[in-house]
């Protein structure tokens, strides 16, 4: 497959708010929120990235569309320097009643894409927006309703209808199922399935519900508080865990296959940024060298990989 967008040792720093006590101390006033990540996205895939709160998915994603600036390293698609304003790239984001205008009819909120990026005339942006209703599943009778006239369900629908109203060769969804009932996130991850094949899409998908992912997503990338830890096709992942807190991830699921956060370690970017490996106090495995450098990336699998020492077999 091709690579229609990379992420190459991407670097993206916070600057946190010091004060004088500790600039005094010599504390750290930032830290990175991406830390040397490197990433490509085959042409037609949805890969999910996954972790818990605060690993980094949903900052690497805002950094591909130019909401988080980055420190170092590079983000190219289809090998050239991102172009943020041509709509190849939209976000789907987790709350759609937040990220649409509240005074905006649903024909509204996709006119105003259509017309910064078309200069078709009045007739033929109506044609679009029903064309994009029918395609996510509603239909004209829903133009003119409000934001708060919609079902959760309805909204993120709006969303995506107005997400592919520029005609983006990327969608990047921010925990786009998260704050929809069970019965109705079935329905929005089936939409973005077909929705994908009609449209020719790629699809990051940013989740911390690793069932979601395990249903949507053709290759996952496990993440920890800035840090890749392993990456491959999603059935191999699942089938073969390999780095300790994707194996940990899997074990700590809830009955909602929801990640319970450990309680044995939690990684202070702030104080513990130094730690060599994220991982290293909640790894029932550190050796010394998880102490000195963080781990390469080593093949575990068919395009499978686990940054940790566990796999460095250059002894053998």
């Amino acid at each position: 497959m091709n690579t229609i967008l990379e992420f190459d040792d991407v670097v993206v720093h916070f600057q946190a708010r010091g004060n004088l006590l500790s600039t005094l101390s010599g504390r750290k006033s930032g830290f990175n929120a991406v830390d040397h990540v490197s990433l490509t996205v085959d042409k037609g895939e949805i890969l999910g990235i996954a972790g818990e709160s605060g690993s980094g998915k949903t900052t690497i994603c805002k950094a591909a569309l130019g909401l988080h600036s980055t420190a170092s390293g590079a983000i190219t698609q289809e090998g050239k320097p991102l172009s943020i304003n041509n709509g190849s790239l939209q976000m789907i984001f987790q709350d759609p009643l937040s990220s649409l205008n509240p005074r905006q009819t649903v024909a509204k909120s996709l006119e105003t894409p259509l017309k910064l990026h078309k200069d078709d005339n009045k007739e033929n942006i109506d044609e679009t927006i029903d064309k994009l209703l029918n395609d996510v599943g509603l239909n004209e009778k829903f133009r003119n309703r409000f934001p708060h006239e919609l079902s959760g369900g309805q909204l993120q629908r709006v969303a995506i209808a107005r997400a592919l109203a520029t005609k983006p060769k990327i969608i990047f969804a921010d925990e786009a199922v998260s704050k929809l009932d069970v019965s109705v996130r079935a329905q929005i991850l089936n939409l973005l399935k077909s929705l994908r094949d009609k449209y020719n899409l790629t699809i990051i998908f940013v989740t911390h519900d690793l069932h979601v992912a395990h249903f949507l997503c053709d290759r996952i990338a496990i993440m920890y508080f800035g840090k890749l830890l392993e990456l491959g096709p999603t059935k191999e992942v699942y089938a073969n865990p390999c780095h300790p807190y994707t194996r940990e991830l899997l074990g700590t699921l809830d009955r909602d296959n929801h990640v319970i956060a450990s309680t044995r370690d939690i990684f202070n970017p702030l104080s513990d940024d130094v730690r060599p490996c994220r991982y290293l106090n909640r790894c029932p495995h550190v050796m010394d060298e998880c102490r000195k450098l963080h781990p390469d990336h080593y093949p575990v699998g068919p395009e499978h990989t686990a940054a940790c020492y566990l796999f460095d077999n250059e002894d053998d």
